[in-house]
């Protein structure tokens, strides 16, 4: 009877309800209460609160005593727990700064009338407040544990509350910028865990995403299942917010790489964890796969007050931001994000081969989406030297390339011609490049010197140029030939035909010629740096100068480049044999310097005369100076030869492709 009690007793035991239950009915609750909380964390929290009300709270009538008394103990305990943890409130944080920005307004303009401005006064106040505050949303997230989404909504509020800051129209930015900040982030004991130290109050982004860092990571070692599939949307609403660079910058808490680190010390005196172990060891912390302690190792990714499980935890958060960019990759590739992904996963020990393979399909796969990304496939296949990949671009949809692309196609065809079965391509795209490049320097001058092909002018060009350089009277007739060749232009820009290309409609009738002179970007306050206005500057200011030299250079590059270029330069005397004769030129460049609409053109033919002047003189070098001799059929043709003063320019069709040597 004892024995059979004794099996009772050890399969049995009492059920939630106080009711004794088989060892069967226990795996059976274990399951129920399992797929309870599944359901339970997939309710919205209004959901959540009903249930608790509705449903669990009246079983605390029903169980024993015991249990009963149990349950309330755990919730007095959590109650007292997050009795003194700060209030996040948001609304009111917003009327706060929203209240001290309507107040800075009204002293900006108190200050037209009044001598004394409470300016400095109103920012500081504006300043310490986000500070106070960034200081409880660290305490609710890293000591309290909880709160952790309306503690994100806190934090992107924040950075916006200093975007307008900034941005306030309240005179003047140099107090905002060289604020000295001092930002010191305090335990509830009053322990510092970190201090900061900067100017400019701009510099408050830091401290934000340091703060960003440690609620992941601890979402990430103590939250449950669905607070760390949250993840991926706060990273994401960080990105929209921030851009993608600040992902990057989380990692190491806020940390520019380019950054100072003794502008952001840590304060001696270091609250660390209770669980704080200084002998911890990483071995996922370098590259290498070598162990390095955590308050020591460069990689950056670690903080000195964290313990062993934040630092565990820190290595999933690597992996999180890391599919969020490879991810935008696959949307938006940029040369520079995918160095970025590159660095991070550096520290899994990924090298450049396995990042290519990983990434290179879906950049070829979206590569033909834009000209953004088409010109970036280019840039990342040169720079990891797949040729293979850069002659598929460039043989099948190079119609995708813009004039602001050349940087990236000169590159990638400098790589492209390394491998021989593509040298001969890579020669193909320098020819052709060069003499589209010139083509439109050729329609600029044309636009700027609008009767330069009036058969009486060019008759008159070339009598000019039959002169010797000293020749009496040359330097009048130039003058006369491109006054005579210019485009004429209005004194001022007609008010009509400004106000109609500010608003983008076309010029009214008769007004065609208005406003040839006028620079549209500069008469639109703008950063004429901003990236979104490359459209704008390829129509208006089109860097032709630097394409040229580019293309010039990589076509100095590549064996067999020389004779290229050679080409080029016949093409260049004979669509523009102005080119041939100094004077003209500095002539044509004096009287466009003035003009600023005009600025790109004086620097495009300064650089297509130096090319053109180097090409001469190693075109008239004797031929015992030349690699090889000219062979005797090719020496029997009538050579074509422009003279300018007193220097012979022979055409390349008298010599044989190759055999001249590379220019100094």
């Amino acid at each position: 009877m004892e024995t059979k009690s004794h099996n009772y007793n050890r399969h049995a035991h009492l059920s939630h309800y106080g009711r004794r239950v088989s060892a069967n009915s226990s795996s059976h609750l274990m399951a129920s209460s399992a797929k309870f909380l599944q359901l339970y964390e997939s309710l919205p929290a209004d959901a959540q609160h009903a249930l608790v009300e509705s449903s669990l709270a009246p079983l605390l009538d029903v169980v024993s005593k015991e249990k009963s008394n149990r349950t309330l103990a755990s919730a007095a305990r959590m109650h007292k727990k997050y009795a003194t943890m700060p209030s996040l409130n948001l609304k009111a944080k917003k009327l706060e700064i929203a209240s001290l920005l309507d107040e800075l307004a009204r002293d900006h303009k108190r200050s037209f009338v009044k001598e004394k401005s409470r300016r400095e006064e109103l920012l500081a106040e504006v300043i310490e407040s986000v500070i106070d505050w960034l200081n409880d949303i660290w305490r609710v997230v890293y000591e309290y544990g909880t709160n952790f989404s309306k503690a994100h909504a806190c934090l992107l509020y924040a950075s916006q509350a200093l975007e307008q800051i900034g941005n306030a129209r309240v005179g003047c930015k140099c107090s905002f910028m060289n604020m000295y900040i001092s930002v010191k982030i305090r335990r509830s004991t009053g322990k510092i865990v970190k201090s900061f130290h900067f100017t400019g109050a701009h510099n408050l982004e830091r401290v934000i995403l340091w703060i960003w860092r440690d609620l992941f990571v601890v979402m990430l070692a103590d939250g449950t299942n669905r607070q760390k599939s949250a993840i991926p949307d706060m990273l994401d609403d960080i990105r929209t917010e921030c851009g993608w660079i600040a992902l990057e910058r989380l990692l190491y808490g806020g940390l520019k790489l380019d950054d100072d680190e003794d502008d952001f010390d840590f304060d001696d005196d270091v609250d660390y964890d209770d669980d704080y172990n200084e002998d911890y060891t990483d071995t996922d912390g370098n590259s290498d796969g070598t162990a390095c302690s955590d308050a020591r190792c460069p990689c950056g990714f670690h903080a000195p007050y964290w313990s062993s499980k934040f630092n565990d935890a820190r290595i999933s958060l690597r992996g999180l931001i890391r599919t969020s960019l490879i991810s935008l990759f696959a949307i938006m590739p940029s040369p520079v994000l995918f160095t970025t992904i590159g660095d991070i996963s550096e520290a899994d020990g990924t090298d450049d081969d396995d990042l290519c393979e990983e990434l290179l399909p879906t950049l070829m796969r979206v590569a033909t989406y834009s000209s953004e990304n088409y010109a970036t496939a280019l840039h990342i296949c040169a720079l990891h030297s797949h040729t293979d990949n850069i002659n598929t671009l460039l043989a099948n949809h190079s119609h995708l390339l813009r004039p602001r692309d050349a940087p990236a196609h000169q590159f990638a065809t400098s790589i492209l011609a390394t491998q021989p079965s593509y040298h001969l391509n890579a020669l193909r795209i320098v020819e052709k490049e060069l003499l589209d490049t010139v083509h439109t320097i050729r329609a600029a001058v044309r636009n700027a010197f609008c009767h330069i092909d009036v058969q009486a002018n060019k008759t008159e060009l070339t009598e000019i140029m039959a002169l010797r350089l000293e020749a009496l009277g040359r330097r009048g007739r130039i003058d006369r030939w491109v006054g005579a060749v210019v485009t004429p232009t209005s004194d001022s820009a007609h008010p009509m035909a400004l106000a109609a290309l500010m608003i983008g409609l076309p010029l009214p009738p008769g007004m065609d010629g208005v406003m040839d002179d006028a620079d549209p970007i500069g008469y639109i306050d703008i950063d004429i740096q901003d990236p979104e206005l490359d459209d704008l500057r390829e129509e208006f200011r089109p860097d032709l100068k630097e394409r040229l030299q580019g293309w010039i250079e990589t076509g100095q590059k590549i064996k067999g480049g020389m004779s290229v270029l050679l080409k080029v330069y016949t093409v260049v005397v004979e669509v523009m044999p102005f080119m041939s004769a100094p004077d003209i030129v500095d002539e044509m460049t004096g009287r466009l310097s003035d003009k600023p609409s005009k600025v790109f053109l004086c620097d495009a033919l300064v650089a297509l005369w130096d090319f053109c002047r180097k090409q001469r003189r190693k075109f008239s070098k004797p031929k015992s100076k030349q690699k090889l001799p000219c062979t005797s059929n090719t020496s029997q043709a009538p050579s074509q030869s422009s003279n300018s003063g007193g220097v012979t320019i022979n055409h390349p069709q008298s010599c044989p492709v190759g055999v001249v040597d590379d220019v100094d």
